[in-house]
């Protein structure tokens, strides 16, 4: 049988993904054999806390892929570079203020996250400077479907990041800092790889005139949507570091299943968004798109939750080396919670590509909701997940007659 592009897109990232969530997942593991559990706990708050305040920078990367995909398709190339470094420039001068904002207020984030480290916080903020960055390289690639360089730059940054943090904790006392040093090291690297193929944006000048409003008119519904479901995904560990002292330890340790279940198909949406971004600019239908996204990302994501519900001791056992009650449990709850974020996340992707925006009252709605939940009723961990599991069906299900229930 013959492969159309959008398959065979699919299987090169999906591949690529594979081995790049693999270094990933080796960096998590890594981390856990060789930090103390209380630093695990806090390197992960610090990963989940970056991103939430790196939405902007998924944002520039959905607002980059959706104005070069347009212009690709239909061959306006001066338009194309003229957009592309218009929205460089801007990243840049953004991603310089809140890095500056985050040094200033790096003792009340310690403080909040119950951190003694200062430095670890300055070393988020350049993570945070080199993501923003890193957002628009990697929405060019995406919007002009060269995915067979962003599949090799994946796998190289995943693989240069476990690198640099095992010889950096190999030769730095605080592992922390070592943790999120090889971090960085790994974002740079990934920023100068991808600038590679985009050399021709780069070259020469532009005389296309781009109007800001119009350009940015896109941002809001996608800074919306970003916010909203990082914050979901992210906040209840940002939140149970905060209100836990011991218990973080092990949620931290079972979060690992959820958020694997939850970038699995990360590859889907990618390969979706450019794709419907084109035939949408060319006014032409994109539901088959969505039906077989979704289809796709169901198929990885149960498969991944049946088999850790089957086998969650040795999941854990080969991951972990520890497998106790109260972390089963956990990543139970966490498994299903993801499942349903990561349908979620196709029908909002999918909406964003057509430029429909009526489903982001109901998703702002949800997340207001959570996280208020979880602050009055953190009475235990696993009430924080049960909180979380009832946010992602709903939300599930709301976004589910949006998408299907419309004319594309």
């Amino acid at each position: 049988m013959r492969l159309d592009s959008f398959a065979k897109n699919t299987i090169i990232m999906f591949a690529a993904s594979s081995i790049s969530s693999f270094f990933n997942l080796l960096y998590q593991l890594t981390m856990l054999r060789l930090m103390p559990k209380d630093k695990f706990a806090s390197l992960n708050s610090l990963i989940a806390l970056l991103a939430i305040i790196a939405v902007p920078a998924a944002a520039f990367t959905t607002m980059v892929t959706k104005h070069v995909s347009a212009y690709n398709a239909r061959k306006k190339l001066e338009h194309l570079k003229a957009v592309w470094r218009k929205i460089a420039a801007d990243t840049f001068c953004f991603s310089l203020v809140v890095f500056i904002l985050i040094v200033l207020l790096r003792r009340n984030i310690a403080s909040f996250l119950h951190l003694d480290s200062l430095g670890s916080i300055t070393i988020l903020s350049l993570i945070f400077f080199l993501v923003c960055l890193s957002s628009v390289v990697t929405g060019g690639l995406q919007g002009l479907e060269k995915f067979k360089w962003l599949a090799i730059i994946g796998v190289v940054a995943g693989f240069s990041k476990l690198l640099f943090s095992v010889a950096l904790i190999k030769s730095i006392s605080d592992t922390l800092l070592a943790g999120l040093t090889g971090f960085l090291l790994s974002t740079a690297i990934g920023i100068v790889l991808c600038l590679w193929p985009l050399r021709f944006l780069i070259k020469g000048r532009s005389k296309e005139k781009i109007e800001t409003k119009q350009l940015y008119a896109y941002i809001f519904p996608v800074l919306m949507v970003s916010l909203c479901f990082t914050l979901v995904t992210n906040i209840d560990l940002v939140l149970v570091k905060h209100f836990f002292l011991t218990e973080v330890q092990d949620y931290s340790i079972a979060q690992m299943i959820g958020k694997i279940i939850l970038f699995l198909p990360g590859v889907i949406y990618a390969v979706m968004f450019s794709r419907v971004s084109g035939l949408h600019a060319l006014k032409t239908s994109s539901q088959e798109i969505l039906k077989r996204s979704l289809f796709y990302t169901f198929v990885l994501s149960f498969s991944a939750v049946v088999i850790y519900n089957l086998f969650p001791e040795v999941i854990f056992g080969l991951l972990t080396g520890q497998a106790t009650k109260e972390i089963v449990l956990l990543g139970r709850f966490f498994s299903l919670a993801m499942l349903f974020y990561a349908l979620s996340n196709v029908l909002f992707v999918y909406q964003l590509s057509v430029e429909r925006y009526n489903f982001i009252r109901p998703l702002v709605i949800i997340a207001l909701a959570q996280i208020i939940a979880i602050c009055l009723f953190h009475t235990t961990t696993i009430w924080v997940l049960g909180i979380m599991l009832a946010g992602s069906v709903v939300m599930f299900g709301l976004n589910l007659r949006s998408a299907l229930y419309q004319k594309a």
